[in-house]
């Protein structure tokens, strides 16, 4: 089903214990996380107060101005089983805030998935340039104008500029001359995933017994390899432990690691890891028919086939799969290719049609909200799956 509206109200309406997973790309809250700011989040936090913050994130989102509170992540603790597991990805510089807040929700943090990448832009200041403007130089401009966070010094962009090409930036004065090169920001090149279970009811074969979640499905996610594969083996001959290497190979190869990598990998040291290609332009436009040169206007589109690895690691065949902060729905998406049954939730209206869409192409007509009459839905409305 998808849902528009409110995350924390919406859940409310959920039965306890009743959904299998958790795969969700929240807001990561690239705001304002001055220590004051923080200071602030973590006393709310801990008294069960919500923290507003002020201002926006990402691209100027105000959705993106702070990571989800504690009293979220209880309600989507309440609905899932026991030992069910989820995967939430976050950001660099917040993955500290989030960890927390899950934590504080009463979730166990079991692992960190990293997902690289090499296609990230650095958001940096010219430090050399803003001195320069400070002791009074004018600031040459920009390198596309209507590119409002593209700085004419960021090399790195020279060479994909369609107009008004600059080479890097010299500065003038003696003081900036000092710090020629420095910047401000280190390229992204990875996000965290944080891997969480809500508590097992018992052990784990009981809970699985129970509630058939509880476990990661390693075998279905092993990583494919033509290597002969070793490990070793303890024999005892006499009173002497002796360790020996055999060789060996699980036909769906090896065992999945922690990390997940979105470019081409030859080295044979790196292909143990899962591979994943970044999402293109027609894998985030599928399905939607716009006139404008963007169809899928969300900012924060991740790639088809890793929301599909990351939704098989962790769900029971047949299983449900939560996605409170749905945006483009590619989690949803996943989730139908893989099998399973996608529940998303989406706050911000402007995201339901794309989602709606997405989600018709992905899963081959089988869930169509093509409306049968002409009434329209309202907010908070469900959209049957069948």
């Amino acid at each position: 089903m998808i849902i528009n509206g409110d995350s924390l109200e919406v859940l409310k309406t959920f039965e306890p214990n009743s959904i299998d997973a958790l795969v969700t790309d929240p807001p990561y809250g690239l705001g304002n996380t001055s220590p004051a700011n923080v200071t602030a989040c973590l006393q709310a936090w801990i008294s069960g107060q919500d923290y507003q913050a002020s201002g926006s994130g990402f691209m100027s989102k105000e959705w993106d101005s702070w990571v989800p509170s504690p009293n979220l992540w209880r309600e989507v603790y309440r609905v899932l089983k026991p030992g069910a597991h989820g995967l939430v990805f976050s950001g660099s510089r917040t993955e500290d805030l989030m960890s927390i807040s899950l934590r504080l929700a009463g979730f166990e943090v079991r692992d960190r998935l990293v997902w690289l990448y090499g296609s990230g832009f650095p958001k940096s200041h010219n430090v050399s340039l803003s001195i320069d403007k400070r002791l009074g130089y004018p600031n040459r401009g920009r390198a596309i104008p209507t590119a409002s966070q593209y700085q004419a010094s960021d090399i790195e962009q020279k060479n994909k500029l369609t107009s008004n090409p600059v080479d890097p930036y010299e500065p003038t004065t003696e003081q900036a001359k000092k710090y020629k090169g420095f910047g401000t920001a280190l390229k992204p090149a990875y996000e965290p995933i944080i891997l969480i279970r809500k508590p097992l009811n018992g052990t784990i074969a009981g809970n699985v017994l129970t509630h058939g979640v509880g476990g990661l499905n390693i075998d279905d996610c092993r990583i494919g390899t033509d290597e002969q594969l070793s490990y070793s083996k303890s024999q005892k001959i006499g009173v002497t432990k002796f360790k020996t290497s055999q060789s060996s190979q699980h036909p769906n190869g090896r065992w999945p690691a922690n990390i997940l990598i979105n470019e081409e990998i030859n080295d044979p040291l790196l292909k143990r890891y899962f591979y994943c290609a970044k999402t293109s332009k027609a894998e985030r436009e599928a399905g939607l028919i716009s006139n404008e040169s963007r169809a899928n206007i969300h900012p924060t589109v991740k790639p088809l086939d890793l929301m599909r690895y990351l939704c098989r690691l962790i769900t029971p065949p047949q299983g449900t799969i939560l996605e409170p902060f749905a945006g483009s729905g590619t989690t949803l998406c996943a989730a139908a290719l893989e099998g399973f049954e996608p529940i998303g939730i989406e706050r911000e209206a402007e995201y339901i049609e794309i989602i709606k869409a997405r989600l018709k192409h992905w899963s081959g007509g089988r869930y169509d909200y093509t409306p049968k009459t002409n009434d329209k839905p309202k907010v908070g409305e469900q959209f049957k799956l069948f």
